[in-house]
């Protein structure tokens, strides 16, 4: 069992508790707002139509997971599976991790191991944003001439 004393003295075990603790949070938020229907955050692009805004409906999709909605989900936001499948799987790995980084006597391996890891899912989970950034990034630099 990972102690007090531990977490006190590694910043990987801190980071990993509060990347933990704000992952869950995203979950109990959509929980939450999925029993009630009412969101206090407003996306900002709930009052345009554009398809720059691939988030729209991000939380509201969220909370159809939760309830276990999937088609719902889908139709809400085309992306909320693969980005609730990322937070999903940062929690569990994170708890992982940091049991394996305190066994481990290769500390720098598992922190190698979790970038490497958390970089690719990353990538993959975001695929939609990150591409959506990049398009809008370079049709707005071909728009202007220097």
């Amino acid at each position: 069992m990972i102690t007090i004393n531990q977490i006190r003295s590694s910043e990987y075990l801190l980071i990993n508790i509060i990347f933990a603790l704000l992952f869950l949070s995203i979950f109990i938020y959509s929980l939450i707002f999925a029993l009630s229907g009412a969101y206090p955050v407003k996306s900002v692009c709930d009052d345009i139509d554009t398809p720059i805004c691939i988030s729209k409906g991000l939380s509201r999709a969220f909370s159809q997971i939760m309830l276990g909605n999937i088609e719902e989900a889908k139709s809400l936001n085309k992306h909320s599976l693969l980005i609730f499948l990322f937070f999903l799987i940062q929690i569990i790995s994170r708890v992982t991790l940091s049991v394996f980084y305190t066994i481990s006597i290769k500390k720098r391996m598992v922190i190698n191991l979790d970038i490497a890891f958390s970089s690719l899912l990353f990538i993959y989970c975001f695929k939609g944003f990150l591409i959506k950034l990049f398009e809008t990034f370079f049709s707005f630099t071909n728009t202007y001439t220097y």
